[in-house]
């Protein structure tokens, strides 16, 4: 009897280890299926802004203002040089795990968006 409960959990475990490993691979491809969009709307967003010279920067919604890739920097500073535009649908409140993921993607877009454009922006105050 011991043997049957044994062989039972084993077999058990193993069946739950491959299904977390199945899980684990088909939610890291998404990840990077995400991460690839996210880096060619980025491009596209930043060549945009280069050919209209709108060097705005997206900053999030909410309780506190956040300049998502340029958090070391002073608002008011950044502001007054190169300007801010809400990321839609951005802020501090998530009640949902998909929530979460939309905004740590907006993040990521915006984060990549302001320090690519920021840098432009400098360079056409030099000018």
């Amino acid at each position: 009897m011991f043997k049957n409960y044994y062989l039972l959990v084993v077999a058990f475990l193993s069946l739950h280890m491959t299904g977390c490993n199945q899980a684990e691979t088909e939610q890291l491809a998404v990840q990077s299926e995400t991460k690839q969009e996210v880096k060619s709307d980025v491009s596209v967003a930043i060549e945009q802004a280069i050919v209209n010279k709108d060097f705005r920067l997206l900053h999030s919604k909410g309780r506190r203002i956040v300049v998502p890739g340029l958090e070391q920097l002073d608002i008011s500073l950044v502001q007054s040089q190169c300007g801010l535009k809400p990321m839609i649908k951005s802020g501090d409140v998530m009640k949902t795990t998909e929530q979460r993921q939309q905004q740590k993607a907006a993040y990521a877009f915006a984060k990549q968006f302001n320090q690519a454009v920021y840098q432009q922006c400098l360079a056409s105050l030099k000018q």
